[in-house]
């Protein structure tokens, strides 16, 4: 008997499963087993409410009709250090910062904040932003973080 753990997907809507890995709840198009672009960032949407990130309307929604095939946001019960659950919304290119711009402005429980590429997130840059939201030792543990890259 293998030692190995099975990850739980969910299936949350026609086409749209979850796992988690112990930290993340990673949502993917079911039917989409390759991805048919290079993903090279992610579109960032802030809120005090993971529901709102999920369920509600970004997470789901934007996989199950809008052409995306991958997100993740910290799963349930992790309260995140910034006080704040982030949503990445993974995609080929920043095309589409304007279009959920507009569609999403104007909501006081949601902040988007467009589009961080992959090399940004492997240099360690944070926005102050984020980096106001934490403690001060958080943001140490941060700015570490860039400075042994």
């Amino acid at each position: 008997m293998s030692k190995e753990k099975k990850k739980k997907i969910n299936v949350l809507s026609t086409n749209v499963i979850s796992s988690c890995d112990g930290y993340w709840e990673w949502f993917e198009r079911s039917d989409t087993p390759v991805i048919p672009y290079e993903i090279t960032g992610k579109y960032l949407f802030f809120s005090v409410n993971r529901d709102l990130l999920i369920e509600h309307e970004i997470a789901i929604n934007e996989l199950e009709n809008n052409g995306f095939h991958h997100a993740k946001t910290p799963m349930s019960g992790i309260p995140p250090a910034s006080g704040e659950y982030v949503l990445s919304l993974y995609y080929k290119d920043d095309s589409r910062k304007h279009e959920f711009a507009k569609k999403y402005r104007g909501r006081n429980d949601l902040k988007y904040r467009y589009w961080k590429s992959d090399s940004d997130t492997l240099a360690g840059k944070y926005s102050k932003q984020f980096l106001d939201k934490l403690s001060s030792n958080d943001q140490r543990i941060f700015q570490r973080k860039r400075e042994k890259q």
